[in-house]
């Protein structure tokens, strides 16, 4: 019997043991990647477009988002909750069930507004290529002889900075922490400019990729929207207004919505329903719906009301249970269509 005791005390003792390696190698590997997220968002500078820097920041920045799509797809720690102290809204970046590392630390770093300003500037320099006549291919060509790689790299590149810096930055700004420390006025000129440059012949390619910029300021805009009032910053609301964003957010969404697919139409409901719901909009709303000799735009109000049918009907459609979500923009709908009679 003593043996058998003994032996049973043993085998338990070697279980725990086990278990505690387990746990201390998992804290290792945890420990680990962070030390790798760290040294990979240190990593992040500005470098003068297709320079040979900037091409090898490209790299970085797509480990950096392959890692954050990763931890994405892990399964919340549902422990985090019983956490005391912690947020009633569902946590911050630093104590919410899904674990976000890569942003996090993308924040602690304090490499959000570069990368605002470092997507900001590539996207003017795309920008000023198409619409001074030049061709890109004659700007990748020519890095492509200074640099001795063959044009199809590099530009394989560009579209590897664009899209992770892209989707880096769209997942960040679901966290109003980070809002908070990001320069607004900058984010607003960058979606303001995206926004222009689809305007007119470029309508048509603004949804074909769904990581361009083109596509993914309307994730920009939608955040900057739903946090609007909690982040607390006067300028927000006023240089929406001023800079006409909310028509230019509005004409974008009805010039292409009907090729984005549910996802996206879901992200953009999200935004003009966390604006609706704004009280200090609420307040002053028909200022943002000036024409430029000081009348009310009746053609933006119409515009508006057309988002009812553009992608609150088929996100409605497809899950009836938001519908209780979205009675603010309902709501506004109707508070707009009365002063049209």
């Amino acid at each position: 019997m003593f043996r058998r005791w003994v032996g049973g005390c043993m085998a338990s003792s070697a279980v725990k043991y086990v278990k505690d390696d387990a746990t201390d190698d998992a804290r290792d590997n945890v420990k680990m990647r962070a030390e790798a997220y760290r040294r990979c968002v240190r990593s992040i500078r500005q470098h003068p477009v297709l320079s040979s820097e900037w091409l090898g920041l490209c790299d970085s920045l797509d480990q950096l988002a392959r890692w954050a799509q990763l931890e994405g797809l892990k399964p919340a720690d549902t422990k985090v909750s019983d956490l005391q102290g912690r947020n009633d809204s569902g946590g911050t970046l630093w104590d919410q069930e899904q674990q976000e590392n890569t942003i996090r630390i993308l924040v602690e770093e304090a490499k959000v507004n570069l990368c605002v300003r470092m997507m900001n500037d590539y996207k003017q320099w795309q920008y000023s290529q198409l619409s001074s006549g030049v061709d890109m291919v004659a700007a990748i060509r020519e890095a492509s002889k200074a640099l001795s790689l063959s044009e199809s790299q590099i530009e394989l590149k560009t579209t590897l900075f664009e899209e992770s810096l892209g989707m880096l930055l769209a997942r960040s700004f679901m966290h109003v922490e980070t809002l908070q420390l990001t320069d607004i006025q900058l984010l607003i000129e960058h979606c303001v400019m995206v926004f222009e440059a689809c305007k007119g012949d470029r309508a048509e390619a603004a949804s074909r990729n769904l990581k361009s910029q083109e596509t993914l300021v309307l994730y920009y805009f939608s955040s900057l929207m739903k946090h609007a009032e909690a982040l607390n910053k006067p300028e927000l609301l006023g240089k929406t207004r001023d800079s006409g964003l909310i028509a230019l957010a509005v004409n974008h969404v009805l010039s292409r919505g009907v090729a984005y697919p549910p996802e996206v139409l879901s992200v953009v409901l999200e935004g003009f329903v966390g604006l609706a719901d704004n009280e200090d909009f609420k307040t002053d709303w028909q200022t943002f719906f000036v024409a430029a000799d000081g009348s009310p735009d009746t053609a933006a109000k119409s515009a508006f009301l057309t988002l009812e049918d553009m992608i609150v009907e088929p996100v409605v459609k497809d899950t009836p249970d938001k519908k209780k979500d979205i009675r603010p923009l309902l709501d506004f709908f109707r508070v707009i269509q009365r002063t049209m009679k």
